[in-house]
Parts: structure tokens; C-alpha cells; sequence
């Protein structure tokens, strides 16, 4: 019998440079930083490593150089638990990679330097990958594969999420309402939310998504908002000394559908996404960041919050 995969990620892999700079600098100006080094990343591995942490089995969709990068990258994932039998190597190809300015306050500028093993491609959407998958969770750096890979799940009765950033939507904005109406959850920030409302030449509400949708959006420190057809519930963040926020977006969508799939209800998994999300900028690089599961439930027990334990709910058949 094969094994039930929770989440199958679809989207990047990458090696992310990390330099600590006292300012990010502007045209024509310097500043001395120091380099910290590089960790692998990846909106999509990152929200792999994040699920497996906390106790989900995971499936990542992705594309690697052949360089030395992408093999350490895929043994830090393998090392994680993440299912890497659909990460296809790219021949003659450097690993995607991206330059990370970290302020002393932890908040980050990023330069991607995109490659041909950037992205899978919509042909590497294979069915197997979609076998005894519970849910698809991806990002929007290629219109066509998100399509292609949500149609797919949606023949297969499978949920899905999306991790939507504002240089994307920008980049394509044609097929966004078309992709929308398949997704099931929608995480974005406040600049991405704007920017997915002009490009749809209207608000982007609940009602442009999957019946029952939900849109998440993340505020950083602030904590987050659930839109939804019962209305809007807030959540607040938890105060952390952050020294490197990398990775947190990918965290809370992580930890979001963790709970969820655990058959939490949208508070307490808003609440849990958090707390995961907080944890997550306590140290440097994205996945090495991300916490285990009782990491979490000891930092929401001693700011005072717990959680209901839950079984884990299955997909119907």
C-alpha cells in the first residue's frame, strides 16, 4: 500500500546567500556586510520542511541544478523527511539561487538570481506525484504550471492552497482570476493583496475563490486576518527579538495547514501559524529556522494559550 502524503509542495527550491548589512543600500552607495553564510531555501521547500517539522508527511515538485548547491540542498530536505522523489535535476544547470540583505533587526531585502531549474516545468506535473496526496500547496512564480498543477487535484477531489507574492502577480496577471477560482486557501501579505486587487480590477474578496475559499493574510509581527464567507477573524502575533525573518511566510502557511489538516478550526490554526511563524525568525536561514512541533506547543503554553489535541482527519474517498 503506498503511503498517504499530507501535502505535496509545488514550486521552488533554492540556496539562499545570507549578508547582514547595517542598511540596505541605495544606487551608487556601499556598505560593509558580513557574510553569513548559505542555507537552502525555497518558498515551496521552505513550507515542505515547515509541514514535516510539525508532524506531516510531505511531498516537494520542484526543479535543482546539478551543482553542488542543489545535491546539499536536497540532503537537508531529505534530512527533514521531505519526500524528494519528484525533484527533478536540471542538467548543465546551477541551482536557483537567492542574495538575502538582513538587517540588524532581521527584516530582509532579496535579489533572486532565477535559472533554468528555477521552476519545474508543467510536463514534470506527473500523476504520480499526485498519488495519495491529501492536499496541493503551491506558489504563483509560473501562471501556466499552478494552473496545470490545480487542475489536476481538482479532477482528483484534491484541497488546495496558494502562496501568492506581489513580483509574481505583477508578472502575470492574466490567468490569476482563472487560478483563484481553484484555490481553496489563499495566503498573501498586505502589499501582494493590493496588488492581486488591481491586477482583478476589483477587491479580491472570498467569493473569487473555490465555494467555502478563505484568504489569509499575513502582517507580519502584527499577526494575520481570515477572510471568509463567515466573515473576518484576526489573530495577533507574538512578540519575538527576530534575527532573521526568512522563511516565516512559508512557516505560517506550513503550520496553517498542519492544523487544519489536523481538523483544527481556522482560529486556533490562525493562532498555532503564529506562534510556528515567530519561532521561525529566531535564527538564520529558512529551514534550519523552522520549528518542531513541540517547540510550538511549549511556546504557546508558556505565553499562556494551548492547543486542542486532535486526531487527524483523512481525506474521503
Amino acid at each position: 500500500m503506498n503511503t498517504e502524503i499530507d501535502v505535496l509542495c509545488i514550486g521552488d527550491l533554492d540556496v539562499d546567500l545570507f549578508i547582514s548589512v547595517p542598511a540596505v543600500p541605495g544606487f551608487d552607495q556601499k556598505v560593509a556586510g558580513r557574510n553569513l553564510g548559505q542555507r537552502p531555501g525555497g518558498m515551496s521547500a521552505n513550507s515542505a520542511v515547515a509541514l514535516s517539522r510539525l508532524g506531516r508527511s510531505t511531498r516537494l515538485l520542484a526543479a535543482v541544478g546539478d551543482d553542488a548547491a542543489g545535491r546539499e540542498a536536497r540532503v537537508q530536505l531529505k534530512e527533514n523527511g521531505v519526500d524528494l522523489q519528484f525533484v527533478k535535476e536540471v542538467a548543465g544547470v546551477n541551482t536557483f539561487m537567492c542574495v538575502i540583505l538582513l538587517s540588524p533587526s532581521g527584516e530582509k531585502s532579496l535579489i533572486k538570481l532565477e535559472t533554468d531549474a528555477y521552476l519545474p516545468r508543467p510536463e514534470d506535473l506527473v500523476s504520480a506525484a499526485f498519488e495519495n496526496v491529501r492536499h496541493v500547496h503551491a506558489t504563483y512564480g509560473s501562471a501556466e504550471l499552478t494552473l496545470s498543477a490545480f487542475q489536476m487535484a481538482a479532477e482528483r477531489a484534491i484541497s488546495v492552497s496558494l502562496d501568492l507574492e506581489p513580483p509574481d502577480v505583477r508578472r502575470e496577471p492574466q490567468r490569476l482570476s482563472q487560478i483563484l477560482k481553484l484555490v481553496d486557501t489563499l495566503f498573501l501579505n498586505s502589499e501582494a493583496l493590493e496588488a492581486a486587487s488591481h491586477a482583478l480590477g476589483r477587491r479580491l474578496e472570498p467569493g473569487m475563490l473555490k465555494a467555502g475559499g478563505e484568504i489569509i493574510v499575513t502582517l507580519g509581527a502584527a499577526g494575520c486576518r481570515r477572510l471568509s464567507s463567515d466573515g473576518t477573524l484576526e489573530a495577533s502575533g507574538f512578540a519575538v527579538k527576530a534575527i532573521d525573518t526568512t522563511g516565516a511566510g512559508d512557516c505560517f502557511a506550513g503550520a496553517y495547514l498542519a492544523r487544519r489538516l489536523e481538523g483544527a478550526d481556522a482560529e486556533e490554526s490562525l493562532i498555532f501559524a503564529n506562534a510556528a511563524a515567530a519561532l521561525a525568525t529566531l535564527d538564520y536561514g529558512a529551514q534550519a529556522a523552522m520549528p518542531q512541533r513541540q517547540d510550538v506547543e511549549d511556546f504557546l503554553a508558556s505565553s499562556g494559550r494551548t492547543i486542542a489535541k486532535q486526531h487527524v482527519l483523512s481525506r474521503s474517498r
